[in-house]
């Protein structure tokens, strides 16, 4: 998940940074184990009768026998292991979802335990041998499967899509291989095409149905390869292209050619959601009201889809160190980052994320959705790796934090600085005044994008949302005046008072090389019923089947969809409103002054024109 308006920044800070969106993206004691290797056939896993079901100080020891605990850090691995607990103590209890971590030095894993319920209906504990759906992890297995298939002459990065897929529709520009792989190819999130059509329940196979509607969109949201914009649609796409180049499956693809290779047995790409798969968790989301069972999207597989292991994972980092599937220069290639011509560059590769913790370079993918928050990472020059799965969406925020915390405890003698002063440190703070940070209160656009953010107060403290509502958000902490970041993310929020002719302004960095602004939103629109009334009537888009119908509610218009929830759409400016999913809508009329339609500015799809086709 990556971070393209105000708000939408700041939430992937929390959320993905501190991932801390999800790529979605948001985020004691134990039962007894009893006979748990005999119950969920876990092999070498033993437990020892009336202990937890966390994997014991000696079962660490003997998975890292080769390589003791003690050569990764000056303490000894019972502090070792009484410190990476205390991370994990939260969710270490017989009444909570919990987390599989596993860790490895030099390739070889020193560190697996299990924290929480794999299963609170069964009462099944976590073990470094329970199966987790990793969601956007999966997108560096996509990438490799494509490089292969490029290695071997199938296919070249450079081929454009629609050599593949004789539906595809004329798009303005050729979009190819590598804009997929890299977030840059401009295409409309196919997700948030498919929420804004009525649902189709044909029963076939919903990776298709993401292509027939990736193939029908015309516009983009920018030309190809000039921007980052991240894109689940893009690597769904990628694993129907693996499908039509070798003639199999992404997962048996994978499975031949990536997984059996690599001894990854426990590793596959779940295509088949009525699929049998032994020691897998159950997923769940916690509310004001408490735990609920949170089920994933069956059979979407590409960009999300992966099923694994801690200890699997583990085996696929060290194949960038020891290389046996592909070679030196195409694991080199998936660790470069991209360069999109109109910015000075992204840290992305193919399938990976390239960035650094406390001066070390790092190189790793988070995943978030329903029930799902993960993460993996590896320190290259270090030869170290940690792999995070866990089965409750609400630790998203948490899950990079979690494995910056656990390396902490490991490398600490290769860090150049204490956290105290690193670039993720927790910045000194200041107290501001109710009436100072009221003045940093109100709706903001980016007038690039089009998109809104809301800065608001909440027990007085300031904070960012998405959209014009006050829903999920961050705190934006303040540092100086007009100076605030999001702790534990480099996220800096920085107000600009207003000038003549300008607004005040908000300019985010942080998570990317240039930064976003935005402007407050000082026109007041409060359009009366009976103007309300001239923007009702049917719409329809030639990008998105199915047709809208507006009709005025309150003191703002509403969008219904048959079979979707409405929509509701707040006035923000004159002929401008905003709505969930739809996000910034700008309505045209004729020389008569008649609506003829919208065009609708939403994250991941902008640009979307809707004509009026009846009053």
């Amino acid at each position: 998940m990556k971070a393209f308006t105000l708000s939408i920044l700041l939430l992937a800070a929390a959320l993905s940074l501190a991932q801390g969106k999800r790529d979605g993206t948001a985020e004691k004691p134990f039962a007894e184990g009893g006979q748990i290797r005999m119950e969920l056939g876990l092999g070498d896993y033993d437990t020892v009768p009336g202990h937890s079901n966390q994997t014991s100080i000696e079962w660490v020891a003997v998975v890292g026998k080769e390589q003791d605990t003690t050569k990764a850090n000056p303490a000894s691995a019972e502090s070792v292991t009484a410190r990476v607990d205390k991370l994990f103590a939260e969710w270490n209890r017989s009444d909570s979802p919990g987390c599989s971590l596993g860790v490895s030095q030099n390739g070889v894993r020193v560190y697996e335990r299990g924290y929480g319920m794999a299963s609170l209906e069964l009462g099944v504990p976590i073990t470094p041998a329970s199966v987790f759906p990793a969601a956007s992890i999966s997108k560096q297995f996509t990438a490799m499967s494509m490089l292969l298939l490029a290695q071997r002459g199938q296919l070249s990065l450079d081929d454009e899509v629609q050599k593949y897929f004789p539906d595809w529709a004329d798009h303005g520009s050729p979009i190819a291989i590598r804009h997929l792989l890299t977030h840059t190819s401009g295409l409309r999130d196919a997700f948030i095409l498919q929420g804004l059509a009525p649902p189709r329940e044909d029963g076939g196979d919903p990776n298709n149905a993401i292509l027939k509607i990736l193939a029908r969109a015309r516009g983009l949201n920018f030309a190809p390869g000039a921007e980052f914009q991240y894109n689940n649609g893009a690597y769904n796409l990628l694993g129907s292209i693996v499908k039509r180049v070798s003639g199999q499956s992404l997962r048996a693809f994978a499975d031949a050619n990536i997984f059996k290779p690599l001894g990854m047995t426990h590793t596959h790409f779940h295509d088949d959601p009525g699929m049998i798969v032994p020691n897998r968790v159950s997923g769940y989301h916690q509310d004001e009201s408490g735990l609920h069972f949170a089920s994933e999207n069956g059979g979407i597989v590409g960009n999300a889809g992966l099923q694994t292991t801690v200890g699997d994972l583990l085996l696929w980092e060290q194949n960038f160190a020891e290389v046996r599937v592909g070679d030196r220069a195409l694991v080199t290639a998936m660790q470069t980052p991209a360069i999109p011509t109109g910015s000075d560059g992204s840290s992305y590769g193919y399938g990976l994320e390239i960035g650094q913790y406390r001066g070390l370079r790092t190189i790793g993918h988070g995943g978030g959705d329903r029930g799902i928050a993960s993460y993996v990472v590896r320190y290259p020059e270090q030869r170290f790796a940690v792999a995070l799965l866990c089965n409750l969406d609400n630790i998203d925020g948490n899950a990079t934090g979690l494995t910056q915390r656990v390396a902490d405890i490991f490398l600490s003698d290769a860090f150049a600085t204490l956290p105290t002063s690193s670039g993720t440190a927790t910045p000194t703070s200041v107290t501001l005044s109710a009436e100072r940070l009221a003045s940093k209160v109100g709706l903001y656009r980016d007038l690039v994008t089009e998109s809104v953010g809301r800065i608001f107060l909440r027990d007085g403290r300031l904070m960012a949302s998405e959209g014009v509502g006050e829903g999920e958000s961050v705190e934006l902490t303040p540092v100086s005046e007009n100076r605030f970041v999001v702790l534990g993310t480099p996220i800096v929020a920085e107000f600009v008072p207003a000038a003549p002719g300008r607004p005040q302004e908000v300019r985010v960095t942080g998570d990317g090389p240039k930064p976003v602004v935005s402007q407050q939103v000082t026109s007041s629109f409060a359009p009366s019923s009976v103007e309300l009334r001239a923007f009702r009537g049917e719409y329809t888009s030639a990008e998105v089947e199915g047709t809208y119908t507006l009709a005025a509610r309150d003191s703002g218009l509403i969008i219904q969809i048959p079979g979707r929830t409405d929509i509701a759409l707040q006035p923000i400016f004159p002929d401008g409103f905003a709505g969930a999913i739809v996000g910034v809508v700008k309505f045209s009329r004729d020389e008569g002054g008649a609506v003829t339609g919208f065009t609708a500015y939403s994250i991941g799809a902008r640009g979307l024109r809707f004509d009026r086709v009846k009053r």
